[in-house]
């Protein structure tokens, strides 16, 4: 047993025994136990005068860590160290003192922190050790009332950087040379295990491209936050393929670097084409010149439009030695060049331009070699070309058109004429001017076919070539013919004589023949004229188109009939035979001619019912006889039809209905519909087209055989009802049907070439 302390504390009195490693403790008043093993002395006569003897023994409080006491730790991490102590009861612990000692591994950087009574846990931030390797730390415990320190054991943690991912790195695949993109990537910083804070962020970033042949690598963009993406413009980076990476800082200052990632940087491919001038052109020096191309993008790959931002123009004379440049901004693809810019004395120009794309990217155009001379003209002789002309009062003006390649103007011009069909050419005038027109004095050209041409000069006063040669005849009406024979015959024949002839026209009665064209100088009615007087007229065309005024002659028809002509008429099936003396007769059906019959017979397959006929026959003398008319009407007990000019018919026995026949008539035209009009005008066309329609029945394939050996040909068709059609037999519709064929045929009418009298 140690030294016996006496303790007084209010009216009581407390006795200590102290003990190594031990301790024995009783409340006495307040709360304290009191140790009365070696019983009381003094005791008085009351109970406040007791006096008690104790033995007090020292208390002692040892911590044992319990958490966190080995292993690796983060930088810039907090962590919660935990220990527990031997204290015996809540009262010893809370009233306990505690302190922690913290150090580097090599017991530098000591930090002592002073801990609430009865602690047991403390929330280490390894920020201030975070330049070693590790921190050892442990843990001093001072036991209430004692006051006796006791340490816990010494422990080791290892320090390490905290642990983050530069991952997720976009794009992965390609970029736009000149475009811009965002570059992203991800930052996820992990808290260590156990930690209790420290979630790591980005605090900056900084990204890196390389290539192959890069020693290193180049920072393109950086950002100094959090921000985990940045738009760059691709301009920055190299064309081709590359890799890029992000460096990203956290916020404690640790650095974390992703991997590699492949992208191809495609620069979008422009080109310069259209160059003008051309190779081989011209540029004359004289004029203002402009130079153009046409900016082209190759590639539909593209994210967006790509458009010249500016160019300029490169060009030298072969007789300098530096390049002149002209500079335009924006789209615009052309410069002007202001005339006599060019060295005097050059031959020839060289030129190129080079463009530069809103992208960035530089394209220069093949270099062009031009000529600086002006090019040589090719005139066009305007008027007068292909028209009559009379100079007689005022003079005829000629018009031309200067060009040549360079659209250059004139300076200068001749015009020639040659009145032998181009043979020879005379000038006709010449002047050194812009002028593309002149005048010649009246009465000039003699009458005839008149050929003219002219060449002009360029810029460079030099004359290109003649203009092909433009012809116009000076006007000189021929005379009137002179009639020189004429005769009073029905078939009235007429000669005259005149000069420059190349046509004719001949009126009869006032009423034109139309104009013919020829030399010959004689007419003969092709249509009986009537006994009386007729004005016969005649003028002549030449070869200009010129008319002459007319000649007129006056005959005196009289028919003079020879002997009688007999003629007799016999109906027979589909058709009337005609007969009469002598050879040639022309037939007339009711007045009208309609056919010319030799060998003094005639079979008219074209008429359907009864028709008045009279044969008119010629004499060797011009006059004519008409026979006594007769009267016939061709048999037709059933429907027929047969070749114009055949010589068979094939009966139509058999309607397939009571109405098998029917016509119908077109007009040609159209319809116009005007402006205010509420109906449309019809303009006639002047022609028509007329359609019979026939229905009818064969029994026998030998019919039906001929039948349709006759499509496709001039037909005549007539019926006991009087219908006649003559035309084409067009459309055949057959339906074998009970042991015949009931057939649909259509006979489109077309023109017959009318009969004229032959001239005698």
């Amino acid at each position: 047993m140690c030294e016996q302390s006496n303790f007084s504390h209010g009216d009581c009195w407390f006795a200590f025994d102290s003990f190594s490693q031990t301790r024995k403790k009783n409340v006495l008043a307040y709360g304290v136990f009191v140790n009365a093993e070696n019983g009381y002395n003094n005791i008085g006569a009351s109970r406040g005068d007791a006096y008690i003897n104790c033995v007090s023994y020292q208390g002692v409080v040892t911590p044992t860590g319990q958490t966190l006491t080995s292993g690796t730790v983060a930088r810039y991490t907090k962590y919660r160290l935990q220990w527990t102590t031997d204290a015996e009861d809540d009262f010893e612990r809370r009233n306990s003192t505690c302190k922690i000692i913290i150090t580097d591994q090599d017991g530098g950087n000591s930090q002592t922190y002073t801990l609430g009574n009865g602690a047991t846990s403390f929330d280490l931030d390894t920020t201030a050790w975070s330049s070693g390797s590790g921190i050892r730390w442990r843990v001093q415990v001072g036991a209430y009332g004692s006051g006796t320190v006791t340490e816990s054991s010494t422990y080791s943690l290892s320090l390490a950087d905290p642990s983050a991912k530069v991952d997720d790195l976009r794009p992965t695949s390609k970029t736009y040379y000149g475009f811009d993109a965002v570059f992203s990537w991800a930052f996820t910083g992990s808290i260590a295990s156990g930690a209790i804070s420290g979630a790591l962020q980005q605090g900056s970033a900084v990204l890196q491209y390389r290539t192959d042949n890069m020693a290193d690598p180049a920072d393109f963009a950086s950002v100094s936050d959090g921000t985990t993406h940045v738009s760059v413009n691709c301009g920055t980076l190299p064309i081709g393929s590359y890799q890029w990476r992000v460096v990203a800082k956290s916020s404690v200052g640790t650095t974390h670097t992703s991997s590699w990632v492949q992208c191809t940087n495609v620069e979008v491919p422009v080109s310069v084409k259209g160059t003008t001038p051309a190779a081989g052109a011209s540029a004359p020096r004289a004029v203002a010149n402009r130079f153009s191309w046409v900016f082209s993008v190759d590639s539909d790959d593209r994210p967006g439009d790509v458009t010249q931002q500016s160019a300029t123009l490169h060009f030298k004379a072969n007789n300098e030695s530096d390049w002149h440049e002209v500079a335009v901004a924006g789209s615009q693809q052309y410069a002007d060049v202001p005339a006599n810019t060019f060295a005097e004395g050059a031959t020839t120009l060289d030129w190129y331009v080079v463009a530069i794309a809103n992208t960035g990217t530089k394209v220069t155009s093949d270099t062009i070699s031009v000529s600086t001379l002006d090019t040589l003209s090719t005139p066009v002789a305007v008027s007068p070309a292909g028209e009559y002309m009379d100079d007689a009062v005022q003079g005829i003006t000629f018009v031309w058109q200067h060009a040549n390649i360079t659209g250059t103007v004139q300076t200068g011009w001749e015009l020639s004429y040659s009145a032998d069909s181009g043979a020879s050419y005379t000038v006709l005038a010449s002047a050194n001017n812009a002028d593309n027109s002149y005048q010649a004095a009246a009465g000039t050209f003699n009458s005839g076919v008149i050929y003219w041409r002219v060449r002009t000069k360029n810029t460079d006063g030099a004359f290109g070539s003649y203009s092909g040669a433009a012809i116009f005849a000076i006007r000189r009406a021929p005379l009137a013919p002179v009639i020189s024979y004429y005769d009073n015959k029905p078939l009235a024949k007429m000669r005259w004589q005149a000069k420059e002839q190349d046509g004719y026209e001949v009126v009869v009665d006032g009423i034109s023949l139309g104009v013919r064209y020829g030399t010959g100088k004689e007419w003969q009615s092709d249509e009986v004229l009537a006994d009386g007087t007729h004005i016969l007229s005649v003028r002549i065309y030449n070869s200009y188109g010129d008319v002459s005024p007319w000649a007129d002659c006056e005959v005196k028809v009289k028919n003079r009939p020879g002997s009688a002509v007999n003629c007799q008429a016999e109906s027979l099936w589909g058709e009337v035979q005609l007969r009469w003396d002598g050879g040639t007769g022309y037939i007339l059906r009711d007045g009208v001619l309609i056919a010319k019959g030799e060998d003094g017979q005639y079979m008219d397959r074209t008429s359907a019912q009864e028709h008045k006929y009279i044969v008119r026959v010629f004499g060797e003398d011009g006059y004519y006889t008409d026979s006594a008319p007769v009267r016939a009407a061709p048999s037709v007990p059933y429907a027929a039809i047969g070749l114009l000019n055949g010589n068979e018919w094939l009966a139509l026995k058999y309607a397939t209905s009571y109405q098998n026949y029917t016509k119908s008539t077109s007009l040609g035209g159209t319809y116009q519909q005007y402006w205010g009009k509420k109906l449309p005008i019809w303009h006639d066309a002047g022609n028509q087209v007329v359609t019979h329609t026939i229905a009818y029945a064969l029994k026998t394939t030998d019919e039906l055989e001929k039948l349709r050996g006759l499509a496709g040909k001039v037909v005549v068709y007539k019926d006991h009802a009087e219908h006649l059609a003559i035309g084409v037999f067009k459309d055949l519709q057959e339906n074998r049907d009970h042991g015949c064929t009931p057939l649909s045929l259509s006979i489109t009418e077309t023109q017959q070439e009318a009969v004229k009298y032959d001239p005698i």
